[in-house]
C-alpha cells in the first residue's frame, strides 16, 4: 500500500490523531455539498424552470470563488495555523447548507454557492497541509486512508439526499445534510485535535524545510517562474475541468436524458464512493511508487469515464463507469498534494497548495458551465463529453517531462539504493 509499510506504520502509529480527524472532516465537512449538490438541480429546474447551464452554475459560483479562497487559505494556514483555519471554514460550510433553507432566486441560490466556495476549498487545502506536515514516506497513502472520508461520504450522501428530498423537499433536505458538522467535525477540532506539533513545517526525519515567513510570495513567485510550475497547474486544471463536469452532470444525464430510475442513479454514484474507499489508497500507492508519472496514468481514467458515459446504458456498462468513475475523481484529490510537494518539497507548502488549489477550482468552475452551455447549445451530452476525453488525455501528457526532485531525493534518504527514476 506505502513505499515502505514499516515507514507509514511508524507514522501512522504517531499522528493517527490527526489522521482521524481529517478523515472525519472530509467525511462531514467536504462530502456533504460535495455528492448533494448535483440531486438538487433537477430539483430546481422543476421548480424554477431554470437551464441546466442556470441550475449547474452553482457549482461554479462555488468554485470560482473557491480559486481565490484557495489562495487566501493557504496564506492564513501558514500565519494562523492549520486548526484555526479547519474550524473557521467547516462553521461556514455548515451555515450555507441551512442557508438553503432560504433560497428563492438565482441570486439567493448563487450566494449559497459562493459560501461552499469558501468552505469546501478551505477544508481540502488545510487537510492537504495537515497531512503533508505530519506523513513523509508515506503521505500518499496516508492522504488516500484520509480521502477515504471522502469515499464514505460517497457511499452516504447521494441516497440520503435522495431520500431526504423526496419526504422533506430539496431546502430542507441541503440543510439537514450540515448535522454532521455541528455534532461530529466541529467537536473534533474543538476538544480532539489539541497536539499542535503538526503548525510546524518541519519534517520529522530531520529534514528541515523553509518555515512560513514574510517571503512566501517571493519564494512562491520563483516557483512560478519554472516551467513545472505551470505543467503542474495546466494538468491539475484540465483533471479538474472534466472531473466536476462530469460530476455536476452526471445526475441530470442519467435520470433525465437516459430516464434511468432515481435510486438506481443515486444507488450507482453511491458506489462509487464504495469503489473509491479501495481506490483511493491504491492510487495513493501509486502516486507514492511512481510520483508524476503515477497521477499521469490515473488521469487516463477521466478520459476512459467520458467515453463509456455515453454507452452507459445497460448495468454492466453502467458499472464500469461506476469504477472508472471512482478512480478518476480519486486521483483528483489527491494529485495536488502529491505533486507540490514531490516536485517543491516542504518548503511554503501551504501557499502552494493554496495557488494550485486556486487552479483546480477554476478547473471545477468552467467543467459544469462549459457543459451546461455546450448542452444548452446542442440539446445533447454527446460532443461535450468528447470534448472532455480530449482534455483528459491532455492532462496526463503533460505532466510526462516533469522530474519531481523532492521524491527523489527523499527516496535516496529512504531507501538507499533504490532506483533513481520509477521505471
Amino acid at each position: 500500500m506505502a513505499v515502505n509499510n514499516a515507514v507509514f506504520l511508524k507514522e501512522f502509529r504517531q499522528n493517527w490523531r490527526i489522521l482521524f480527524v481529517a478523515f472525519v472532516c472530509l467525511l462531514v465537512a467536504f462530502s456533504a455539498p460535495a455528492f448533494a449538490l448535483p440531486f438538487l438541480f433537477s430539483s430546481v429546474i422543476d421548480e424554477y424552470g431554470w437551464t441546466r447551464e442556470q441550475a449547474t452554475f452553482l457549482a461554479s459560483a462555488k468554485y470560482f470563488t473557491g480559486s481565490i479562497i484557495a489562495i487566501v487559505i493557504g496564506r492564513f494556514i501558514d500565519v494562523i495555523g492549520v486548526r484555526n483555519v479547519l474550524i473557521g471554514v467547516t462553521t461556514i460550510g455548515g451555515l450555507a447548507l441551512v442557508s438553503f433553507l432560504w433560497v428563492s432566486n438565482l441570486t439567493h441560490y448563487y450566494l449559497a454557492g459562493v459560501m461552499l466556495g469558501i468552505a469546501s476549498p478551505g477544508t481540502i487545502v488545510a487537510i492537504k497541509v495537515l497531512i503533508s506536515r505530519t506523513f513523509h514516506a508515506s503521505q500518499g497513502t496516508a492522504m488516500g486512508i484520509a480521502m477515504l472520508g471522502t469515499s464514505v461520504g460517497g457511499i452516504i450522501v447521494p441516497l440520503t439526499i435522495t431520500l431526504l428530498i423526496s419526504a422533506y423537499g430539496w431546502r430542507t433536505a441541503t440543510a439537514l445534510m450540515s448535522a454532521g458538522v455541528w455534532l461530529l467535525a466541529l467537536p473534533l477540532l474543538i476538544f480532539f485535535l489539541t497536539d499542535k506539533s503538526f503548525e510546524s513545517a518541519d519534517n520529522q526525519d530531520g529534514h528541515i524545510e523553509h518555515k512560513s515567513s514574510v517571503l512566501t510570495w517571493d519564494i512562491a513567485k520563483e516557483f512560478m517562474g519554472q516551467s513545472r510550475f505551470w505543467l503542474i497547474a495546466a494538468a491539475v486544471f484540465s483533471a479538474a475541468f472534466v472531473d466536476q463536469a462530469m460530476i455536476q452532470h452526471q445526475v441530470l444525464y442519467f435520470e433525465v436524458d437516459l430516464g434511468l430510475d432515481k435510486l438506481y442513479v443515486a444507488a450507482g454514484i453511491g458506489a462509487m464512493g464504495a469503489v473509491a474507499f479501495f481506490s483511493r489508497p491504491m492510487v495513493g500507492g501509486i502516486f507514492d511508487k511512481l510520483s508524476t508519472k503515477g497521477v499521469s496514468l490515473t488521469y487516463l481514467a477521466l478520459t476512459a469515464s467520458c467515453l463509456v458515459a455515453l454507452v452507459a446504458v445497460s448495468p454492466v456498462l453502467f458499472g464500469v463507469y461506476v469504477v472508472l468513475r471512482a478512480i478518476a475523481h480519486s486521483s483528483v484529490l489527491l494529485d495536488t498534494v502529491v505533486l507540490a510537494k514531490h516536485t517543491f518539497g516542504l518548503a511554503q507548502i501551504g501557499i502552494l497548495l493554496g495557488v494550485y488549489t486556486a487552479f483546480v477550482n477554476l478547473g471545477f468552475a468552467f467543467g459544469p458551465w462549459f457543459v451546461g452551455y455546450m448542452f444548452d447549445s446542442t440539446g445533447s451530452y454527446v460532443l461535450p463529453f468528447l470534448i472532455c476525453a480530449g482534455i483528459g488525455v491532455f492532462a496526463a501528457a503533460v505532466l510526462l517531462p516533469i522530474r519531481p526532485d523532492y521524491w527523489l531525493d527523499m527516496r535516496k534518504r529512504i531507501r538507499p539504493g533504490a532506483p533513481a527514476e520509477p521505471k
